[in-house]
């Protein structure tokens, strides 16, 4: 290989790294871009009206349970 040769070859190197190298840079900015807006979705998504698990325990019974006493009743001596 002639020198002349040799130069234009490193040339050529070192415009495909600097090409590999902005690419790599554009996908690590769309990966960091789309990670931070799936963070945002995510986030909203949990900002909405709270939904109850289960409904209150008189509406799973009808309502026919006993009341609930203050205290727990304490035996005759």
């Amino acid at each position: 290989m002639t020198d002349t040769a040799k130069r234009q070859q490193a040339r050529n190197d070192r415009r495909d790294n600097q090409r590999v190298f902005a690419f790599s840079v554009v996908v690590a900015i769309a990966v960091m871009l789309g990670a931070l807006l799936y963070f945002y979705a995510a986030d909203k998504r949990g900002e909405g009206p709270s939904h109850e698990a289960s409904p209150p325990a008189s509406q799973v019974q009808g309502g026919a349970q006993a009341p609930a006493t203050a205290a727990p009743a304490v035996p005759p001596k």
